[in-house]
């Protein structure tokens, strides 16, 4: 009988099932974006939630999808885990009702970061992070200060894998690399920071156990095999957040690599053994203990692309298509896309295009827009690459839905001025948290001899010299 894994995959933009088998091939996959809803609550317009009922029914469907095209047995599915986008959480009641349940662009924290003053390096050298609204322990004082109703009610603090993996199996487990989005999390010590909580004054009596990627942490209950077509007792095991997953599914898996995520966002990331504190850089978990992330990240790039891709109603062959007649650095056009450089976050960070002067409107079409946009989102990911002390001689291993475009992938490579590696399988995110499932049921020893059985290196690309003296002169100018 074959074995097969199913990954649930609740991203910022969608959410995804993908069932894999132990070559690391995608056999079935399944998509569906979502919205989130503005929190009238919050006088910060920026204030999200989404319907924890509506994701749930959106992710199950999905899974009974991906089983039927697959034209499987449940029985073949011998593991089930999960990831999802970070900083995204849901707060559960004692009786296990969500309470609060919002996405990682929920940014009502900012209406409470007041309250954090004076104690910045204080809360980023135990977690890593710099303060910002974004993170759940903004939000949670957020509640405090603001809806004491909500925060008194909380019984447990969950990011959104943990919670899918809770209403698979009934257990309330979180991850260290999850864990470790929320800023409520002793990055180096692998805990929940009582210390940094009994600080500002928040309960510490709210979170979860933790476990390691890869451990299992219960079985399929009998209403969610009924709900996900899942069979009744199918082993639960522990995921990792996307882009730590993402990792794992390309085998960057050693101190010193180089890795993007170019998905609804782009985080850049340098992987490290050892707990590394940088005025800059953001500080996380790797998926694999032992290991750390000295992380910036290149903000929306892509709902940047979506953005255009909306606003002149196409679709993204046909923006790539009209991108590539356009000269590189676009006749003079730049782009704002609100992308972001590690350790300078601003919710108010102002997007746009820029166009030289004097100039005709007539000058510039379509195509100037579109590969405006992607020109930008890798001048982003090269400032934080940068930014985070990348090793100049390093490759950038990528993946995500940017990726799958050979024409990005040549700019990243000329604008960052180092060879690019893409990977064989598209749906990297979900590939690494089945190879954490499949070790999870004893059949790989570790995650590594899992990576190194499924992960395959795709499409290389070098940086042609005329195009990175381009934008080397470029960056100079601008």
């Amino acid at each position: 009988m074959k074995k097969y894994a199913m990954v649930f995959d609740a991203g910022t933009g969608a959410g995804r099932c993908n069932l894999f088998d132990m070559s690391g091939r995608l056999v079935s996959y399944a998509y569906r974006e979502w919205e989130y809803l503005k929190d009238l609550s919050s006088s910060n317009k920026e204030a999200m939630l989404f319907d924890a009922e509506q994701f749930k029914k959106i992710l199950f469907s999905l899974c009974r999808k991906v089983i039927t095209q697959a034209g499987i047995s449940a029985d073949e599915i011998v593991a089930v885990s999960a990831t999802s986008q970070r900083e995204g959480m849901v707060w559960l009641d004692r009786f296990g009702k969500e309470i609060y349940a919002a996405p990682s662009v929920d940014l009502r924290g900012e209406e409470s970061t007041d309250i954090l003053q004076g104690k910045e390096s204080f809360i980023k050298e135990i977690t890593g992070l710099p303060v910002s609204g974004m993170f759940g322990l903004a939000r949670l004082l957020w509640y405090k200060k603001f809806n004491e109703a909500v925060y008194d009610r909380i019984d447990t603090v969950m990011m959104i894998s943990d919670w899918i993996c809770y209403l698979l199996c009934g257990s309330k487990v979180s991850e260290p690399s999850v864990a470790s989005s929320s800023q409520l999390f002793d990055v180096k010590n692998g805990k929940w920071s009582s210390e940094l909580l009994k600080s500002v004054g928040l309960r510490t009596d709210i979170f979860p156990e933790i476990s390691d990627f890869g451990e299992q942490i219960g079985t399929v209950k009998k209403e969610a095999a009924c709900e996900t077509g899942l069979k009744e007792g199918t082993p639960v095991i522990c995921g990792a957040a996307d882009s730590q997953a993402g990792l794992v599914g390309m085998n960057v898996l050693k101190s010193g690599m180089l890795a993007a995520v170019a998905g609804t966002t782009t985080p850049v990331m340098r992987v490290t053994d050892r707990y590394e504190i940088d005025e800059f850089a953001f500080t996380n978990r790797h998926g694999v203990p032992g290991l750390w992330l000295q992380e910036g990240n290149a903000g929306i790039t892509g709902l940047a692309l979506r953005w255009v891709r909306d606003l002149f109603r196409t679709d993204y062959e046909i923006m790539t298509q009209e991108a590539m007649s356009v000269p590189l650095g676009c006749d003079g056009m730049r782009c704002f896309s609100g992308h972001e450089i590690a350790g300078r976050r601003s919710s108010t960070c102002r997007s746009g295009f820029v166009f030289p002067t004097p100039w005709v409107l007539d000058s510039y079409k379509r195509g100037h827009f579109f590969r405006a946009v992607y020109e930008a989102n890798c001048y982003a990911v090269r400032a934080n690459l940068e930014a985070i002390k990348a090793d100049s001689e390093s490759p950038l291993y990528v993946c995500g839905g940017q990726t799958a475009s050979d024409f990005y992938n040549g700019i990243l490579a000329d604008v960052c001025g180092r060879q690019v590696i893409t990977q064989k399988e598209r749906e990297i995110t979900g590939l690494g948290i089945a190879m954490g499932a499949f070790t999870g049921v004893g059949l790989y020893k570790d995650i590594r001899e899992a990576a190194a059985e499924m992960s395959f290196a795709g499409k290389i690309y070098e940086p042609k010299h005329d195009c990175q003296a381009f934008y080397e002169d470029w960056l100079e100018k601008y």
